[in-house]
């Protein structure tokens, strides 16, 4: 993170911003951020991170207040709220919101698309898919940025999953378009928020889940499921949002700071939750915990001729869904994986 900062201190001083102007000012600027996940998970790690180091190169003239789930609003109604500007900006997961911005299908990831962040991130700055999804954000007054997720994100089971039958009948969480991916694999598809995935599991109101490995450790999954499913069904993205009259009301001066800013923090706390996330499942698979399940060749290519329609379903929604869809199986060529 030193390298990012030093980056970010050079922006300061190619700008002209003066730091101990900023701190010679009246009273700092606070910014209450929403988190939809416990605060101290790897989830809110990319929260953590933002605030330390927003407030070490705003020289503190902006904090940050870091509310955990609930605090201010439920999970799912993050999005409305942040719109509303009840806070001023929330880490979160697209999935929760699908029926307000479906355009969040896109921003997660679509099943048996991006398996490394770089991919994602290729997508994203490179072939237009940011656009697509920040016009999305921006009608709902929101700023989007995009950051990682697990990049082993499979299903955490108390059984193990090598075909498409061992699925039937069970009962998966799943958010966004991975419900759908769930269902289309045979089993049922349940939204149950991060916090609650422990109990849930625990208690057996689920047979399983798709979730990142990072919660194997950081929530304790470990203890109550006995498998994980690989090869990833995708690798995800997290989203860091900011109300824009928040950002619009910052000092013309720190505004560069804030945007650019974000940018470049999400960048190095993204490789740092996904070195977590492989950490996670070692020490898990280590530890004797869980254990490591592998979907046959043959199971794979009946899940890709699954999973297909629902990237087809997504593109039919609208004009802008249809051009995100169309940027990714572009890329889905180039990268040597077509969906056809």
């Amino acid at each position: 993170m030193k390298r990012g900062i030093v980056c970010l201190l050079v922006l300061v001083m190619a700008l002209g911003i003066s730091l101990p102007a900023f701190a010679a000012k009246e009273k700092p600027i606070v910014w209450k951020m929403q988190a939809s996940y416990p605060v101290q998970t790897t989830v809110m790690m990319h929260g953590r991170e933002w605030k330390k180091y927003i407030e070490e190169i705003t020289a503190g003239r902006l904090t940050v207040e870091i509310l955990p789930p609930g605090a201010m609003c439920s999970v799912a109604d993050i999005v409305t709220y942040l719109e509303r500007g009840v806070f001023d900006c929330a880490v979160s997961y697209g999935g929760f919101y699908t029926g307000l911005i479906p355009e969040t299908d896109l921003e997660i990831g679509l099943p048996m698309g991006h398996q490394t962040w770089d991919e994602y991130w290729d997508a994203y700055f490179n072939r237009g898919l940011g656009e697509v999804i920040k016009e999305a954000y921006d009608e709902h007054n929101i700023m989007h940025y995009p950051a990682a997720a697990g990049c082993y994100y499979h299903f955490n089971t108390n059984f193990p999953v090598t075909t498409l039958a061992d699925l039937k009948g069970k009962k998966i969480r799943a958010l966004g378009i991975y419900g759908k991916y769930v269902e289309a694999l045979g089993a049922s598809a349940v939204t149950i928020p991060g916090g609650e995935l422990y109990m849930a599991m625990k208690l057996g109101t689920i047979d399983g889940a798709i979730y990142d490995a990072s919660g194997l450790m950081d929530v304790k999954f470990h203890e109550v499921v006995k498998y994980y499913t690989f090869p990833t069904a995708a690798q995800i993205a997290l989203s860091f949002l900011i109300n824009k009259d928040s950002f619009n009301k910052l000092p013309d001066e720190m505004k560069p700071l804030v945007d650019l800013g974000t940018r470049f923090i999400l960048m190095d706390s993204s490789m740092r939750y996904i070195k977590e996330t492989k950490e996670s499942l070692h020490q898990a698979e280590n530890m004797g915990s869980v254990q490591k399940t592998w979907l046959t060749e043959e199971a794979q290519a009946e899940a890709r001729k699954l999973v297909r329609p629902l990237w087809d379903e997504v593109g039919r929604k609208s004009p802008r869904m249809q051009k995100g869809v169309d940027i990714l199986l572009e890329q889905m060529k180039f990268v040597g994986r077509p969906m056809e």
